[in-house]
């Protein structure tokens, strides 16, 4: 099964996404929940217009997502209401006012923050999929 990188950005009040691996499709809404919900649809409606030719192999079989985003308050308008910056900082052992100053623009994280973030975030994500009740 091919995985599409899908990258998601700040765009208005809402999201943009584009994919790489498809030439011209671009996908706007204003949450990250209907961008994914109307990101499939699209995509097989892109692709459906193609002529054959213009078709990749992987277009012709199953494919799924993963989303890459550009920024830290892309990341938390995305999934406002499930994270905010303050969890976000807790989750990435991140200083609070430091954490408010990337969301704000103020300062931009380096690679290395970006990818403490992206660790604190997948340990939680981690943490959350063991949980069970009796």
């Amino acid at each position: 099964m091919k995985i599409l990188k899908v990258i998601v950005s700040k765009a208005g009040i809402g999201v943009s996404a584009h994919l790489p691996e498809v030439d011209g499709y671009v996908i706007a809404r204003d949450s990250i929940g209907k961008l994914k919900r109307d990101l499939q649809v699209g995509i097989t409606f892109h692709i459906n217009g193609l002529y054959e030719e213009e078709r990749a192999e992987w277009m012709n079989e199953p494919y799924d997502f993963y989303y890459v985003f550009q920024d830290i308050p892309t990341l938390l308008e995305g999934y406002n209401g499930l994270i905010n910056q303050t969890s976000l900082a807790r989750i990435s052992g991140i200083n609070q006012s430091l954490m408010r100053q990337y969301v704000a623009g103020i300062k931009k994280p380096s690679r290395k923050v970006t990818e403490r973030i992206e660790s604190g975030l997948k340990k939680y994500a981690e943490e959350l999929r063991n949980i069970s009740f009796a």
